[in-house]
């Protein structure tokens, strides 16, 4: 890059200070932490899911592309720290990277030693931190080098890798898959209090996180698409072994698409991830099932059977 980022291109450097972020976790955690991008913002920049316990943590990020006397100084609107179980993460964009020392703070401790002031009437949060801190800094128990920035997250340094258990082809998303995605998430959608959110990459049992607005919960969805007709009524619903993670607060989300009347039938299965064995087997490198929607010959599912149409009200009462 040739010079300073000017104002005029504020939005495109903390979009470049929020990746790096993002990829800067990813490397440290050895993919331990996997990225959740929103589909909205709605005030979360992404959702880090701790894959050891299945935790989310909900991350705002803040950075300056110029230093003013070797500090950061970072200006916050007061209604986007609100929530309390968001992290702030403040920094400085450098040549191909990061500054040397990051923030990384929760919301209450963010309000409570920042500086609260308003520009053009609006409430806004200042405060400033010096990349080479020292220990009368406020801010001092929330620094850290950008080198182990992970550890702040619940992941030490030096994991290895996660384990494949065998080589498998990439996962690759069939257009079938992409479309009862696209339905779930427009379903979803719908609700007021629900933000969805995208892993990136998609390498993970969940492929939706969805978060409660008001109470900061999230559950993880793993959607799954099956194409069934007058011919193949019963379809075989197929989960890779070798990314499959059960946790209590992921589920699986089966709908069915109907081509003949391109539509999606109007039964889908909700099931929690820990029952996922209760209901499919062993079939070389994938667990599989087969599902008929609306029969009455798969007793095993009569449980997870909800209406498409009840799907939004399903996932919220989840959370």
């Amino acid at each position: 890059m040739e010079g300073p980022w000017t104002r005029d291109e504020a939005s495109a450097s903390g979009q470049v200070f929020e990746d790096r972020v993002w990829a800067l976790l990813t490397e440290q955690s050895r993919g331990h932490l996997h990225v959740f991008r929103p589909l909205l913002d709605r005030g979360v920049d992404a959702l880090l899911h701790r894959l050891s316990d299945g935790a989310y943590i909900p991350v705002q990020a803040k950075g300056r592309s110029s230093l003013d006397l070797g500090e950061v100084k970072l200006l916050v609107a007061a209604e986007s720290v609100t929530d309390d179980l968001v992290v702030l993460v403040g920094g400085e964009i450098v040549e191909g990277g990061l500054g040397p020392t990051m923030l990384v703070v929760p919301t209450p401790d963010f309000r409570r030693h920042a500086l609260l002031t308003t520009a053009r009437g609006v409430p806004e949060y200042s405060m400033s931190f010096n990349i080479n801190p020292h220990a009368k800094s406020r801010w001092l128990p929330w620094l850290i080098s950008t080198d182990h920035a992970v550890e702040r997250f619940g992941v030490p340094l030096g994991l290895p890798a996660l384990a494949i258990p065998q080589k498998l082809p990439p996962l690759r998303r069939s257009p079938l898959g992409f479309l009862g995605e696209t339905e779930v998430v427009r379903r979803l959608a719908e609700a007021e209090h629900l933000n969805l959110f995208r892993p990136f990459p998609d390498s993970e049992t969940v492929e939706l996180a969805v978060r409660h607005l008001e109470n900061g919960r999230v559950v993880g969805l793993q959607i799954k698409t099956v194409s069934v007709d007058a011919v193949r009524p019963n379809r075989p619903v197929d989960i890779y072994t070798s990314s499959f993670r059960p946790a209590p607060t992921t589920y699986f989300t089966v709908v069915a698409w109907m081509p003949e009347e391109r539509r999606f039938h109007d039964e889908c299965l909700v099931i929690p991830s820990e029952e996922v064995l209760k209901v499919a087997r062993p079939a070389g490198s994938h667990f599989e099932f087969e599902y008929q929607p609306g029969s009455k010959k798969q007793p095993r599912f009569d449980k997870y059977r909800r209406a498409l149409s009840d799907l939004c009200m399903e996932i919220e009462s989840l959370l």
